[in-house]
């Protein structure tokens, strides 16, 4: 029981006392008494089950963050790789600096080379893994197939695994999910 919910039950168990006190006999017979001694169990169990709610909505609301995270950080990869600039805004609210980073770096060769991405991957059969550390497993299956190179308006041949499965990690940092880890594919769970 919260502490809310037990000075509610004494405020009532006092009141009801000191109306019983005051009440006729008739009062007494009908019921009345009954009636306020019961209320204040009530609260108390709707404060339990709301606080078993929360609890379990939570975990949902947490999995929902977390799944549309993931297609944040996609969206923020693709457009990375397909547009002309390395900007590190893409990534803000989504991944730690130092994610931002270390894509930023692996793009940038690319970028040199006049090499950019058109098209996107299709992203799928995501699974979110919370733990009780705070932090959270996500991965899903990459088609990069519609997604392909160019240079000069011109299609490049890029190395591709095919569909596969893609692993990141994710920690809470000021109640805000972000992306803090990318993992080998080789750590997945998942098979695509």
């Amino acid at each position: 029981m919260t502490l809310r919910a037990r000075t509610l039950a004494v405020a009532l168990a006092a009141a009801a006392l000191l109306a019983g006190g005051c009440s006729s006999a008739g009062d007494e017979e009908s019921g009345d008494d009954e009636i306020a001694g019961a209320e204040p169990a009530t609260p108390a169990e709707n404060d339990a089950t709301a606080e078993d709610q929360e609890g379990e909505g939570t975990a949902e609301a947490d999995t929902a963050a977390l799944e549309q995270l993931y297609q944040d950080y996609w969206a923020a990869l693709i457009a990375l790789e397909n547009g002309e600039d390395l900007d590190p805004a893409l990534f803000e609210g989504i991944a730690t600096p130092g994610v931002a980073e270390e894509q930023i770096s692996r793009v940038q060769p690319m970028k040199d080379d006049g090499i950019r991405r058109v098209g996107e991957p299709v992203i799928d059969e995501i699974t979110v893994e919370l733990a009780p550390d705070g932090s959270a497993r996500i991965q899903s299956c990459v088609d990069p197939e519609g997604w392909t190179a160019v240079r000069n308006g011109e299609e490049v041949p890029i190395q591709s695994a095919g569909r596969s499965p893609r692993v990141v990690l994710a920690e809470r940092a000021s109640g805000t999910w972000l992306i803090s880890e990318e993992r080998p594919s080789e750590e997945a769970t998942i098979t695509c």
